[in-house]
């Protein structure tokens, strides 16, 4: 019965929205009607955040969980436009 990859934390995950909201710690994806914030820490800058801006279609991957209401705990892995 052996355990591999259980570990949850991880598991990476990819939304791909309508980016907004650009700031020094934070962004937020639209994505199916909703916002959803992803928040890190300002001294580690996502990789390819730099390269997209307000409106871009992007597809983000992040292990952890993002939702509407919850604050994001995960960690953005990079941000990635999309055509």
């Amino acid at each position: 019965d052996k355990e591999e990859n259980k570990s949850t934390d991880a598991e990476e995950s990819t939304m791909t929205g309508e980016i907004s909201d650009i700031k020094d710690f934070m962004f937020t994806i639209t994505f199916d009607g909703q916002d959803y914030g992803f928040s890190f820490d300002q001294n580690e800058k996502p990789q390819g955040l730099d390269s997209v801006k307000d409106g871009d279609t992007v597809m983000v991957t992040y292990t952890g969980t993002v939702n509407t209401v919850d604050a994001f705990t995960g960690k953005i892995l990079s941000v990635e436009k999309v055509d």
